[in-house]
């Protein structure tokens, strides 16, 4: 006997609502205590952060020598796009060639969401070996990085539509634990390095500081920690498995802030307002934002096919993006407020996939694609004219 695949989706519905859930249950009071608590520790988190820029800055301003290179606190900014996280690999890759004023720096702050928090430990630490060992990893996508759950992938009971095996192996073996005690050294100097996740439970962003985690992980925390926090933060809802750390629930970071760069500190906590007030005669050395943006601002127009399926995903890839290129303007509009009201020095550069790029194949992690990203990415990171100092339209 034949059965539909509309019967199988309906049994597979009925089975999910009839399921009990695996995870204990938590009264409404006990939620909203711990989101209380969830909100404050993001606070004293960016607060913490905020200082620890602010004593770099105070370090870099009065190392500054008369006549010499301007002190700059440079903060890097690492967008989520999925497998076009090649292009931002390739982008580090070809920025390491130049030279002069557009040089790659030693970034003062380097941040990341989804696709953005895979790359950004590596940019962190950001010499040419730790470049070199992310666009390897995006440049050769392995068959097993995702996995289907079989004929019913679809089925409610299931974590996600496909498994990462060869993702979460390939992270392990690249993210070792070398690169946690080199990124954990560097919290002394002042550096900070962050990456975005959403907690579905709460129903906010999760921001972590990878340093002060890569250091408890080192100490004899929980082994694998800092892994999971990146693929939490790459963890496409319902497409691949979210992570389960502590007592939530955490998925793509880039359902509530695709690019992490300090909107929602307060202004009396943030680095410009803090160094005034502690260093009133110094001035504050000049801020730079450099953004890179795995994606479009605007997508190629296509004729989507009147499915489910390709409607949802087209629909949702243009909600992030939108999303990203709005975050993108307030972050212009906030640096020129920095400059006129705290007389500041604030630059801000954006790179972005071209938007009359067309990927040669359709599909995620497609080879060819991805090397063509890369490829992109390099020839672009190259060439200091590919930064944009204006907000996208």
């Amino acid at each position: 006997m034949k059965i539909s695949l509309l019967t199988v989706a309906a049994v597979a519905l009925a089975a999910g609502c009839a399921s009990e859930p695996d995870r204990a249950p938590r009264t409404m009071e006990d939620l909203m205590a711990a989101r209380q608590a969830d909100d404050l520790a993001r606070a004293n988190s960016a607060r913490h952060l905020s200082e620890q820029l602010m004593q770099r800055a105070e370090r870099k301003a009065k190392a500054a020598k008369p006549g010499g290179p301007r002190p700059t606190i440079d903060m890097l900014v690492i967008s989520g796009g999925g497998d076009w996280g090649a292009f931002g690999a390739g982008v580090l890759k070809g920025w390491g060639r130049v030279k002069g004023e557009f040089a790659r720096p030693q970034f003062d702050a380097v941040t990341g969401v989804s696709t953005g928090a895979m790359i950004a430990p590596f940019a962190f630490l950001g010499d040419d070996e730790a470049i070199e060992r992310i666009v390897r990893l995006y440049r050769n996508p392995k068959p097993d990085w995702t996995k289907s759950r079989g004929l019913v992938f679809f089925w409610p009971s299931n974590q996600s539509f496909f498994a990462l095996p060869g993702l979460e192996r390939e992270m392990r073996e690249s993210l070792d634990r070398a690169m946690l005690e080199r990124i954990a050294a560097e919290g002394a100097s002042g550096r900070v390095l962050a990456v975005n996740t959403t907690n579905i439970d709460l129903g906010d962003s999760r921001p972590w500081d990878l340093i002060a985690e890569a250091r408890a992980e080192l100490a004899g925390g929980e082994p694998g920690r800092v892994q999971r926090i990146l693929l939490a933060s790459a963890g496409i809802p319902a497409i691949f498995p979210a992570r389960e750390i502590g007592t939530f629930l955490y998925v793509d970071g880039a359902i509530t802030g695709n690019i992490l760069y300090g909107a929602r500190i307060d202004d009396e906590d943030s680095l410009p307002v803090l160094f005034r007030k502690r260093n009133p005669n110094t001035p504050l050395p000049r801020l730079r934002y450099w953004v890179i943006f795995n994606n479009q601002f605007r997508f190629p127009p296509q004729v989507t096919p009147e499915k489910w399926p390709d409607i949802m995903s087209r629909a949702t890839i243009m909600a992030t993006q939108t999303g990203t290129v709005a975050a993108m303007r307030h972050l212009f509009a906030r640096a020129e407020l920095i400059h006129l009201k705290q007389k500041v020095d604030v630059e801000v550069r954006v790179m972005a996939v071209p938007d009359s790029f067309v990927p040669s194949a359709p599909g995620t992690f497609q080879k060819e694609v991805m090397n063509a990203l890369a490829d992109l990415g390099e020839k672009m990171g190259a060439d200091p004219a590919s930064w944009r100092d204006t907000p996208p339209e």
